[in-house]
Formats: C-alpha cells, sequence, structure tokens
C-alpha cells in the first residue's frame, strides 16, 4: 500500500484522511450504554488507558479528560444510541497524536430552534472547547446512519511513545 500523501494542514497527522478514517494503532475500544453515567465511565477508561500506555501521569491528561467528556455528553444528550444501546469509545495513537472517537447511532431528530427570548442556553460550549484544545476534530457517517465524532491531541513532551 502506498504511503498516504503529505497532509497540507500544519500539525495535522497524515495518517487522518478527509474521511475521518483513521489507520493508527489501536489503543483500546469499549461500548457503553447511551447513558448520563457512560460519561465518566469513558473519561475514567480514557484517562487510564493513555496514561499506561504513554507512562503519561494524570495531571497531564486534563485536555484529554475534558475533551472526551464534551464529546461523549453531546453523543449521549443529543444522539441515538447505536441499535443496541450503546456507543462506542475508540482510543488511537496516530502518529504523535492521540486520537479519540465517539461512535453513536447517529443525529436524533433535529433541535428545537431557540426562541429570541429564550434565556442564553446552559449547554453548548463543548465544540469550543473542542476547537480550542484539538490539535484536530471532526466528524464520519458509517453504515445504517451511525455517526463517528472523533478529535485529536497532541502527544506532550515527555510521554513514553511505545
Amino acid at each position: 500500500m502506498p504511503a498516504p500523501a503529505p497532509s497540507l494542514e500544519v500539525g495535522i497527522p497524515t495518517a487522518w484522511n478527509s474521511n475521518g478514517k483513521s489507520s493508527g494503532r489501536l489503543i483500546g475500544e469499549i461500548d457503553l450504554a447511551a447513558t448520563p453515567p457512560a460519561v465518566r465511565l469513558g473519561r475514567s477508561y480514557v484517562r487510564e488507558l493513555v496514561g499506561q500506555h504513554f507512562g503519561a501521569d494524570r495531571s497531564e491528561l486534563g485536555d484529554l479528560e475534558l475533551l472526551t467528556s464534551e464529546a461523549m455528553t453531546n453523543s449521549v444528550l443529543h444522539a441515538r444510541p447505536r441499535r443496541d444501546g450503546t456507543i462506542t469509545l475508540t482510543v488511537l495513537h496516530v502518529d504523535r497524536y492521540v486520537r479519540v472517537e465517539v461512535t453513536d447511532g447517529g443525529a436524533a431528530s433535529p433541535a428545537q430552534p431557540r426562541q429570541p427570548d429564550d434565556a442564553l442556553p446552559t449547554s453548548g460550549r463543548g465544540m469550543s472547547l473542542i476547537k480550542a484544545l484539538a490539535t484536530d476534530y471532526g466528524t464520519s457517517r458509517g453504515r445504517n446512519g451511525a455517526s463517528t465524532f472523533w478529535f485529536g491531541i497532541g502527544i506532550r513532551d515527555g510521554w513514553r511513545l511505545p
């Protein structure tokens, strides 16, 4: 198989192609019930998995935990679960990046538009955090309407590369 074409984006791994599929090394994957408690479980799973894989200490994983929480919360609250009632959390090592993917059953019915006199929303800040802290992010669609949201975050200096 030929090597992937160089990325035109500065700092974006060439293994992240335009359809959102990654050719990285799988670190771990877990199916969780598409319920609010899954967010805490998913965050802990990613923290422990990445910490062990790279020898990173918990204090170095704050951004990764926060973005995992935001991606999972969005999936649990705003998407349909897969047919079996779950979402899948996948963690990959791609070049010098950690990529986290959350796969669910796809978009739920469209949200009602906010009325002009409604109070400011108390949610919706997750994408702002992801845009500010992630190296890259995106969405891809799979079979049967499934949707995968992913983000990547750089491996810090001092982390052990396996």
